[in-house]
């Protein structure tokens, strides 16, 4: 089997979702050694401690997780180098160790919903400090995100009257995710540090130069995500040293392609890029 790393930086362990948007269980039928890390303060790694003004899990937090489950999972397969997935906060960071700690490591990339350094207006006033536009807004360690937030969210990226998801997939998403921070509350906490790496993004300074990424390289994103926009993505495809790179867009879908009808699709895509180049497969 093929060794391949799942960079999850969402809110919800894969493991727990419903078969047909499991990307563990998808990725392991395909015949891949599939393993998905919860970067500290996702997931079940939660932080025993943290400062209460500083935004917790910043960019190389999430880089020094991923070279040490890198280092662990290369060595389970006798050396071997590995196919990486990189999702939501997870796909700069994913190409930033491929570039850093992982040079040489990594046999092929995939970065769902990508995102470089295309000026955003709309991201700007998200982040942005009220009183000082120039700077991104004070955060402390975490923010509360409560189920209705999610589906807010997550509709305000359909289009109207689009039936792209599946209510027992959202309620699995929100339940599991309240479940692995705090059983019975009512909201879950998300770290901030991802913050501060989308502010440098969304005010079009890219953390990494991608012409130095030479390594196979997919980039996929839902048509119909505003986030992850197709200007961006191209801008970052164009930049690629990576002579084997692809650019894919799948229609009906969003943001959170993942876990929406086409997710099949989505995994399709991403495995067809690893099997053939990662050993094993």
């Amino acid at each position: 089997m093929c060794a391949c790393t799942l960079i999850r930086q969402d809110h919800v362990r894969v493991d727990l979702l419903p078969p047909r948007v499991n990307r563990l269980e998808a990725a392991a039928q395909a015949g891949f050694a599939a393993c998905a890390l919860d970067i500290r303060g996702f997931g079940l790694s939660r932080p025993d401690t943290a400062d209460a003004d500083t935004p917790y899990a910043t960019g190389a937090d999430a880089i020094a997780d991923i070279a040490d489950a890198g280092a662990w999972i290369s060595a389970c397969h006798g050396g071997a180098r590995i196919g990486l997935v990189g999702r939501s906060r997870g796909r700069v960071t994913a190409a930033r160790y491929a570039l850093g700690p992982g040079r040489g490591r990594v046999a092929a990339l995939a970065l769902h919903a990508p995102i470089f350094g295309t000026y955003s207006a709309a991201s700007h006033a998200v982040f942005a400090d009220p009183d000082n536009p120039a700077r991104p807004r004070p955060r402390g360690v975490f923010r509360e995100v409560t189920p209705q937030a999610v589906r807010a969210r997550w509709d305000a990226r359909m289009p109207a009257g689009a039936l792209w998801r599946e209510e027992a997939v959202l309620d699995a998403l929100v339940g599991a995710s309240i479940a692995d921070d705090t059983p019975g509350a009512r909201a879950f906490r998300v770290p901030n540090g991802a913050l501060l790496d989308l502010w440098e993004c969304f005010n079009a300074r890219p953390l990494y130069d991608p012409a130095d990424l030479a390594c196979p390289t997919l980039l996929v994103r839902g048509a119909a995500d505003p986030t992850s926009t197709r200007a961006d993505a191209l801008a970052l495809f164009d930049r690629l040293g990576a002579a084997d790179r692809s650019h894919v867009e799948i229609a009906g879908g969003t943001h959170f392609l993942n876990a929406e009808l086409r997710a099949d699709t989505l995994f399709e895509a991403v495995h067809g890029v690893l099997r053939p180049r990662v050993r094993g497969c």
